[in-house]
Parts: structure tokens; C-alpha cells; sequence
């Protein structure tokens, strides 16, 4: 046997039996730390925690599944079944609003990140680990693609009138905002009077980003008014995190 058969071959056949199913399932944590970490520098809500016991949870199904006898069928069946329930748990995610669709990204996330759990039940360690890799380097580029260098992107200004209510919208305001993760944008909010306020907003997005924004601003309580133009980025007033 080649010295680096661990390279490619499963983990099951090459370790002693009390310790193949540890070292799977810490390597299915190490996977869903990896796809987690990204998420969770976002401030999405499937991050570090649900996304490492979604790899952790679909590898130890794959590890009892080889309990059963394949001539039963019901080693496959419990990889079926797999797929079903991360199909519930995706559904979960999915926000449908009147007007847009939010969540499905995440859903697909963690529909990922049970195949890669499954690849590591099985003893393949390693290469659950290039997947969850790959994984994290698909979602870094494209999210610097699409707030960097995607040739639609505009400097835009949209000033926001709301009714203060004590400050509830404003909050309602900065998790929409935050969901965006507007690169390099800047907000000012300003009261102007005791029941209404005021919020500038200078980004930097592509037009179908900035109109999925804009109607998820319209579709936020006690927004009075949106009046949005093309305007360029000025010095930041306040880091939107």
C-alpha cells in the first residue's frame, strides 16, 4: 500500500476500527467550521454553529448507514433520507416577501454542506475538505464580483423618511441594510422632529441589487417616503456592520 493512500483512498479501511468514526467526525467538523466561518463573517444566520452540526449530523447518518447490510437497501436509505430532511431545514431558511424571495443562497449553503458531510462519513476525509474549501472560495469571490467589480455597479443616494417609533424602525432599517452588506457605503441618520427621521444612504451596488433593496426598504413598517438617485460616495458618516 502506498505510503500516501490517505491521500485518496477512504478513511474507513485505512484507520483501526475505535478510531475511524472520531476521526471522521472531527474532520465533518473541521468541514462545517470552514464553510461556517464564511457565513458567519457576513452576519448570515446559518453561521459557525448551524452549519458545522449540519456537517457533523449528515456525516454521523453516513457513519450508521454502514451498520446496516447492503443487502437490505437500508444503507441507502438513510442517505436518502438525508437529503430529505436538509431539503426541510433549507425550506426553513427561504423569507418569502411580497415582493422578493430571500434566504435561498443560505438554503443552497446548507444543502452543501450535508453533501459534504456525507463525502466525509464516508471516508473521505480530504476531499470534504477541498469541497469546503472550494465552497468558501465560490462565496468570496463572487461576493467580491458582485460589490467590486461587477460592471453594473453604481454610486447611489437614497434618503429614507421613517417614523421614529421609539427607534423600532431604525432597527428594522440596519438589519436590512446589514443583509447587504454594503461594501464601502455610509449612513447618516438625523431626526426631524419627535415622530420622524431621516436616513442617507450612499452605496455602491449593481441595479438589480439596488432595486432588490429598495423594495425590501419599501416593505419595512412606518417607511413614509424613498427617493433614490445617482450620486457619488461621500467620506463615510457612519460604518454600516
Amino acid at each position: 500500500m502506498s505510503t500516501f493512500s490517505w491521500l485518496w483512498e477512504s478513511w474507513r479501511t485505512l484507520l483501526p476500527g475505535p478510531w475511524t468514526d472520531l476521526a471522521l467526525a472531527l474532520g465533518a467538523i473541521v468541514c462545517g467550521l470552514i464553510v461556517g466561518d464564511e457565513r458567519q463573517r457576513r452576519e448570515k444566520p446559518a453561521g459557525l454553529r448551524t452549519l458545522t452540526l449540519v456537517c457533523l449530523g449528515s456525516a454521523v447518518f453516513t457513519m450508521i448507514s454502514f451498520a446496516f447490510t447492503t443487502t437490505t437497501g437500508d444503507s441507502g436509505r438513510v442517505a436518502a433520507q438525508i437529503v430529505t430532511g436538509i431539503g426541510f431545514l433549507g425550506a426553513g431558511v427561504i423569507l418569502h416577501g411580497r415582493r422578493i424571495i430571500s434566504g435561498v443562497t443560505t438554503a443552497a449553503i446548507i444543502w452543501v454542506t450535508a453533501a459534504i458531510g456525507m463525502t466525509v462519513g464516508t471516508g473521505y476525509v480530504l476531499a470534504g475538505l477541498g469541497l469546503s474549501l472550494l465552497v468558501k472560495l465560490l462565496l468570496t469571490g463572487i461576493f467580491l464580483y458582485e460589490t467590486q467589480w461587477h460592471p453594473d455597479l453604481q454610486n447611489v443616494c437614497v434618503e429614507i423618511e421613517f417614523a421614529a417609533r421609539g427607534g423600532i424602525t431604525r432597527i428594522r432599517l440596519e438589519r436590512v441594510l446589514v443583509d447587504y452588506n454594503l461594501t464601502g457605503a455610509s449612513a447618516e441618520w438625523s431626526e426631524t422632529s419627535a415622530e420622524t427621521a431621516h436616513l442617507t444612504l450612499n452605496a455602491r451596488l449593481a441595479r438589480v441589487h439596488l432595486y432588490e433593496l429598495l423594495m425590501e426598504l419599501v416593505d419595512v413598517p412606518d417607511v413614509t417616503s424613498i427617493r433614490q438617485n445617482s450620486c457619488p460616495v461621500p467620506r463615510r458618516t457612519q460604518k454600516i456592520s
